[in-house]
């Protein structure tokens, strides 16, 4: 029996993948194939499946490399305590800067939760204490995460009972949606007296390499100071630390 035929079809293809991810610059079909110890065509039917999933992709000089969607997988995996370290000074130097309490926030399957938090001790921290659940339907973070989502992820963490929690709430999937629409316009959410009536916040989607959105940088405070950041161009600065953000996840995986 040939030792191609001793493995199961997945086990045969996540080997290739787990090489991959320990080989940032790529390799070569007979590389690949040597490293494997399986045959040259055995090993390129296997690339060419993979390249129709859109799991690796090739570089000039037929060099083979994980594609972005492969690489999507190892950050959305990554584990919470390591992604507060990677964005612990950033959250650090944006509280310092606008005084206000400051957050990133995850999307976990159909669920958007707070998984690194810094603040100036205000009394509305609790608001994004980390592992605290965003709502899909009020919350900054939540719209900025969820209005890049595909449309079946979108209906699905919205099909079910959304609390009006204050009277600017909005509850309805169609104009839900349509406000994640004019999020993505602008680049930035919003959530103006829709979770507390005193308090605003303000988010942007941090960017991975094939354009994926599962994180987003927010700040929260009384509504006053939150508009007259925004006036004051806070914006503009959170989106420069999303990019470094989004930098160091992507670096964190490649």
């Amino acid at each position: 029996m040939k030792e191609e035929d001793k493995l199961p079809p997945l086990e045969r293809y996540f080997r290739i993948l787990e090489l991959l991810a320990g080989l940032p610059e790529g390799a070569t079909l007979n590389e690949l194939a040597s490293m494997l110890a399986l045959p040259k065509p055995t090993v390129h039917r296997l690339l060419v499946g993979l390249q129709k999933s859109m799991l690796v992709t090739v570089q000039t000089g037929h060099i083979y490399t994980l594609a972005a969607r492969a690489r999507r997988l190892a950050v959305v995996a990554m584990d919470s305590d390591f992604v507060q370290k990677l964005s612990n000074q950033h959250l650090r130097d944006l509280v310092e800067k606008t005084g206000e309490t400051c957050y990133l926030a995850r999307l976990q399957g159909l669920v958007v939760k707070t998984v690194a938090m810094d603040s100036p001790n205000a009394p509305w921290r609790g608001f994004v204490l980390p592992g605290k659940v965003m709502h899909p339907h009020a919350t900054a973070s939540a719209k900025a995460i969820l209005s890049h989502a595909a449309p079946d992820v979108i209906d699905r963490a919205l099909d079910t009972k959304l609390p009006k929690l204050t009277k600017l709430t909005l509850t309805d999937p169609e104009a839900i949606k349509m406000e994640y629409a004019r999020v993505r316009e602008k680049g930035y959410a919003t959530c103006i007296g829709e979770v507390d009536d005193a308090l605003s916040a303000v988010a942007l989607p941090i960017q991975l390499a094939d354009g994926h959105v599962d994180y987003a940088l927010g700040v929260v405070g009384p509504s006053p100071r939150i508009a007259k950041l925004i006036e004051d161009g806070l914006v503009s600065h959170m989106r420069t630390i999303t990019e470094a953000i989004g930098t160091a996840l992507r670096k964190a995986v490649s």
